[in-house]
Parts: C-alpha cells; structure tokens; sequence
C-alpha cells in the first residue's frame, strides 16, 4: 500500500519542460510539467503517479483513460466533444476515458493531481 494523502509533502518531482512535451497544445501561457511516479512508468499500460503543471491553458486529446484527484490548486478542465466543464480543487476527482479531447485551464500558479491511468 502505497498512501496518497491530502496535505503532505510531495515526492521529489521530476521536470518535464513544457506540456507541448506531452503532446499538448498549449493555448494560453506557457504551463510546465513535472511528475513522479509512484508505480510503473509513463508509457506503461498501468500507470500510477504525482502530476504537477504550471498555469496555463492547453488541449490534449487523452492517449489513456484516468482516474485523477486534485491535491494542491485549481483547474477547470473542458470536454471538447460534449462541451462539459467542471472545476476541481483539493480532495475533487475526475474520470476520463482514452480519445477525450480536453481543455486545460490551470487556474491557481499551479496544481498538483494523483493519477491512475489505464491504455487500451
């Protein structure tokens, strides 16, 4: 068992530059990312690990599906195909599935998520 906790300090992060690196588009600013894993890698089929990114705001279409819960700041995210919008903070998490395409908007300097990711 591996604890995700609200509030506690985060494992040292490991900088991915811009999220154009990711595949993003950036639209807005110029976000920055960073993660450490917690188990497998990136481009693992099961993934799990600590995202940060800077403010900005970008679109990416999702290469797996993802379980996400907020841990530090705040973002809006935008489901291009249906239009839906959510905001989420601390403590809230969302569910997408892989071929989404969403719109990122970092609202606060920064925000941090835990994530599980699953490619088909």
């Amino acid at each position: 068992m591996k604890p995700i906790l609200l509030n506690s300090e985060l494992p040292k992060m490991a900088e991915i530059g811009s999220i154009t690196n990711l595949g993003s588009t950036v639209i807005e600013g110029d976000p920055q990312a960073s993660i450490a894993m917690i188990d497998g890698a990136p481009e693992d089929n099961v993934a799990c690990g600590i995202f940060k990114c800077t403010q900005g705001v970008f679109s990416m279409q999702y290469p797996f599906t993802e379980h996400a819960t907020v841990l530090e700041g705040e973002l809006k995210l935008k489901n291009m195909d249906t239009g839906t919008e959510q905001t989420f903070g601390p403590g809230d998490s969302w569910f997408v599935a892989q071929g989404s395409n969403v719109e990122w908007h970092i609202i606060s300097g920064h925000f941090v998520k835990h994530y599980l990711s699953v490619a088909k």
